[in-house]
Order: structure tokens, then C-alpha cells, then sequence
């Protein structure tokens, strides 16, 4: 049995609480209706594409995030936004 990626296991906790509070005017990143709502817009940012990446460097944010965890947002998409 393959296993799904779920959001309150693996992507909620890719966000920090920096991350959160940085974009609060636009979305709630801790929820997973929102997070769903603009997870492609958050897949282009997190790799780099209409903007400037996501998570900003410091002090702002924390950096980018590794290959590791776009590929693990990338999963979540593909699985059909598991929660």
C-alpha cells in the first residue's frame, strides 16, 4: 500500500512560525484549507518562479527550503491535498 502525504503530518510542519506570521495579511499558512486554496502559488514561490523565493533568507524567514521539502509540497499536491 502506497502511503498519501498529509498535511497536518508532513507540510504543516514545513511552515514556521515566521513563515506564518510573514504572509498572515494574505493567508493563514497553518491552515489547511488555505494552504490548499493557494498550494500552487506556494509550489511556484517555494521554488523560486514569480517572485522571489519562499522562505526568505534572514532575518526575514529561514532560507529556502531544501529539494527535499519541495518535493515532499509536490507530493501532497500530486496525492489530492490530503489534510
Amino acid at each position: 500500500m502506497v502511503k498519501t502525504t498529509g498535511f497536518q503530518a508532513a507540510i504543516r510542519p514545513l511552515f514556521t512560525e515566521l513563515d506564518i506570521q510573514g504572509m498572515s495579511k494574505a493567508f493563514n499558512l497553518g491552515s489547511y484549507d488555505d494552504v490548499k486554496k493557494h498550494a500552487v502559488a506556494i509550489y511556484d514561490r517555494i521554488r523560486g518562479i514569480g517572485g522571489a523565493v519562499m522562505p526568505p533568507p534572514p532575518p526575514r524567514g529561514e532560507g529556502p527550503w531544501p529539494q527535499s521539502q519541495i518535493e515532499l509540497f509536490a507530493k501532497w499536491m500530486a496525492d489530492g491535498f490530503q489534510p
